[in-house]
C-alpha cells in the first residue's frame, strides 16, 4: 500500500498539535497517544482531546490499534 507524500506531511502534522490545537478539531473524534508510568512501568496512555484519560496499553501500537478499532483519529506526542 502506497502512501502519498501528501498523507505523510498531514500525519507529521498531526502529531505535533497540542492539546488546544486537538479540541479546535472535535474531541469526540480525535485522542492523543503518549508515554505514561503505569503501575507495571512504562505504558501508553490514550487521552482525549480535552486531556480525560481514556486508558493505558503496554506498547503505542496497541494503544493506537485500540483507538482505530473504536472509530478514533489518532495522533502520538512527544
Amino acid at each position: 500500500m502506497a502512501t502519498s507524500k501528501t498523507d505523510l506531511l498531514k500525519a507529521m502534522a498531526l502529531r505535533k498539535m497540542s492539546g488546544p490545537d486537538f479540541l479546535s478539531l472535535g474531541a469526540e473524534n480525535v485522542v492523543f497517544v503518549k508515554p505514561v508510568t503505569g503501575r507495571e512501568g512504562a505504558a501508553f496512555g490514550v487521552f482525549s482531546a480535552a486531556g480525560e484519560a481514556l486508558g493505558t496499553a503496554t506498547s503505542a501500537e496497541l494503544a493506537e490499534a485500540t483507538a482505530l478499532q473504536n472509530d478514533f483519529s489518532v495522533a502520538t506526542l512527544h
